[in-house]
């Protein structure tokens, strides 16, 4: 795991969880939030690093508060 990969980590996780259980597509999610679906793609895979106004449109996209993006299994 890389240090990107632990700085999005647990919201990444959250945000792949979430695109499953709604049967939602990656890119209408990442449209939805106004960020590119590259750019999604590249913060869910560790690439690069989520912003936390990203995490704000995500949580809306996905109509979960953000802090369930924030909260860990377990």
């Amino acid at each position: 795991m890389n240090k990107i990969t632990n700085f999005n980590a647990p919201v990444s996780d959250n945000v792949v969880k979430y695109i499953k259980l709604r049967g939602l597509k990656q890119y209408a999610v990442a449209e939805s939030a106004g960020i590119t679906p590259h750019a999604l793609c590249d913060s869910l895979s560790g690439r690069r690093l989520l912003k936390i106004s990203e995490v704000d449109a995500l949580a809306k996209a996905l109509g979960v508060e953000p802090n369930e993006l924030f909260q860990r299994d377990g």
